[in-house]
């Protein structure tokens, strides 16, 4: 019997080859008592998703020293980034520029949000509270698109292995998207498409492709959606299809799409310097230090 634990939650999944339960978590780069805690704990080999908002300088020393420690953990690390506003000015930008940069340098894959596109959600009149509130809304679903790719096992199975070797393979930005629907008459780049995600998806390197079905979808359905994806993304290689069984009645698909291999969305300033490789080594050294001073002072 295999288990993942997400935010604490133990979740049963379906039959796998790993000896290891797969561990999901997620952090915010405010680090909070129970986050930190979350954070020391980690294992080599979990999963651990860290968000942050970028645009404050002053925050990007201590983005780069969390990253680099969470990645001296030797866990799968997905950074969740998100853009500022265009109109919180150039410089605020500029800042989120080099801020995603360094993401990208030290985590596995990057998940990156548009502010400006996430405008697009909400009525001009909201406030900024609700704003706020749905923002981290839309991006606690794209994680979990991803947890229930891994947890909704079914005929033909997507496991945590799968994830981390699609996710290796083409260091980057990714795309999760989520769509529920009972019929899919509109084209379905329309669909998959969202104002607050990379619009150049479907020009990935790399796909997956989980398809979850009710109890009176049919296989003519099945192949008609399964032929549509595949003509969506004709320049992707297809790394798995993944389908599980969606117990409730009516005709109703549920898709997710992993891509990877997109183009970053922004350019690298010709200005910007990657972290040294003696740096992270001093890093090491001054670990490997504290530990040998704990066990003598023990």
């Amino acid at each position: 019997m295999r288990f993942i634990f997400y935010n604490g939650e133990k979740v049963k999944l379906g039959e796998g080859d790993m000896d290891k339960p797969a561990k999901i978590y997620q952090i915010k780069s405010t680090l909070f008592e129970t986050e930190k805690a979350v954070a020391a704990n980690l294992e080599p080999d979990d999963l651990c998703f860290y968000r942050f908002i970028g645009g404050n300088s002053s925050e990007t020393a201590e983005l780069t020293n969390q990253l680099c420690e969470l990645k001296e953990k030797k866990i799968l690390l997905i950074g969740v980034f998100r853009f500022p506003f265009r109109f919180e000015g150039k410089k605020r930008f500029q800042t989120a520029t080099i801020q995603y940069l360094r993401m990208k340098e030290l985590c596995d894959a990057v998940i990156y949000f548009n502010s400006d596109g996430l405008m697009e959600t909400i009525d001009a009149n909201t406030t900024i509270r609700d704003a706020h509130l749905t923002f981290n809304a839309i991006e606690e679903r794209t994680i979990e698109a991803l947890k229930e790719m891994i947890e909704m096992t079914g005929n033909m199975n997507i496991d945590f292995q799968d994830i981390e070797t699609f996710i290796k393979a083409n260091k980057g930005p990714l795309f999760i998207h989520t769509v529920e629907e009972e019929s899919f008459d509109e084209p379905l780049k329309y669909l998959f498409s969202t104002p607050y995600l990379p619009n150049d998806f479907t020009d990935g390197k790399q796909l997956i492709i989980n398809i979850g079905y009710t109890q009176e979808v049919d296989m003519e359905a099945f192949r008609q959606i399964n032929l549509r994806l595949h003509d969506l993304f004709s320049k992707a290689d297809l790394f798995k299809l993944g389908s599980y069984f969606i117990d409730e009645p009516g005709q109703r698909l549920k898709i997710t799409l992993l891509v990877n291999g997109i183009d970053d969305p922004i350019d690298t300033p010709d200005d910007y310097k990657k972290l040294p490789k003696y740096k992270e080594l001093f890093r090491k050294w001054q670990i490997l230090a504290e530990k040998g001073k704990t066990k003598i002072n023990f």
